[in-house]
Parts: structure tokens; C-alpha cells; sequence
């Protein structure tokens, strides 16, 4: 399982990659063209804003499998073991209820959305959705698998 895992990792990675570039790339194609030749682009803002939120989603699924979210670690280092153990445990659960509440609003929304597209890029603003609904569901299991990994400590 764990080979399963670090090869998704590696898949990931590659994958933020690829959408950092694409940022970097039509946001660097809009300033050359703007600066050199007056002639602003239409679709940057859109390809990027989408690429950013893809690469938010996608990356979060490994910041929660190793347990690396930002905290703020000197409340936490206060805390004796059980404390500590609690915090993760009620940090664990919220997480759920946060991706429970996504996936409710995606469900919710896709119907609505899944025919239309961006004005300028003409993306369809269903794969979007499609990353983000994905993404959480991993992100969701992953916090299951923290949690009940949690709850086994000190058994």
C-alpha cells in the first residue's frame, strides 16, 4: 500500500508542477504580449485562476496524508500528550466536516454548472468541479485514515 502511495505522491507532484508552469506560463505570455506588442490577452486570468484552485485541491489530499496543515505548533507544544492527542483527533473531525461540506455544495451545484464555460478561455467549468470533487474525496479518506491512525495511538 505504501508503494501505491508514494507513486500517487510522485503523480502529485509532477501534476503541481505542470500547473505551477501553466501559471507562470500564459501569466509570462500575457506580459510579453501586453508590454511588447499592446495587445492584452483574454484568457490568462482565467487558465491561471483555474490552475491555482486545481493545484490547491490536488496538493491537499498529500498535505493532510503526512499531517502537515499549518497550525500554529507553540499552543500545541503547551499541551501534555493527551492534549495533543485531542487537538489532532478534534482537527481530524473538522476536516471531515469541512470536506463533507464541500462535497455537499459541489453536489449541489454541479447540476447547475456542468454545461457551462469560461467567456474568454471557453474551459468548461465542469472539470474544474471534477478536480475539486476528486480531490476532496481523497482528501476526506486521507483524514479518515489520520484519524483512526490517531485514535490506535497509545492503545
Amino acid at each position: 500500500m505504501k508503494k501505491v502511495l508514494d507513486f500517487y505522491e510522485k503523480i502529485i507532484g509532477w501534476l503541481e508542477i505542470a500547473l505551477n508552469l501553466l501559471i507562470v506560463g500564459v501569466i509570462g505570455l500575457q506580459i510579453i504580449t501586453r508590454f511588447f506588442f499592446n495587445l492584452p490577452l483574454k484568457f490568462p486570468e482565467e487558465v491561471s485562476a483555474f490552475a491555482l484552485i486545481a493545484m490547491v485541491f490536488v496538493g491537499v489530499s498529500v498535505v493532510e496524508r503526512h499531517n502537515e496543515h499549518l497550525r500554529v505548533e507553540f499552543l500545541q507544544d503547551l499541551l501534555p500528550t493527551k492534549g495533543k492527542k485531542a487537538m489532532n483527533i478534534v482537527s481530524r473531525l473538522l476536516t471531515l466536516v469541512l470536506t463533507g461540506g464541500i462535497l455537499a455544495g459541489e453536489f449541489q451545484l454541479f447540476p447547475q454548472i456542468k454545461m457551462l464555460k469560461t467567456h474568454a478561455a471557453r474551459i468548461p467549468y465542469a472539470w474544474l468541479h471534477i478536480v475539486i470533487i476528486v480531490s476532496t474525496i481523497l482528501w476526506a479518506i486521507f483524514a479518515v485514515l489520520g484519524l483512526l491512525s490517531e485514535l490506535r495511538k497509545g492503545e
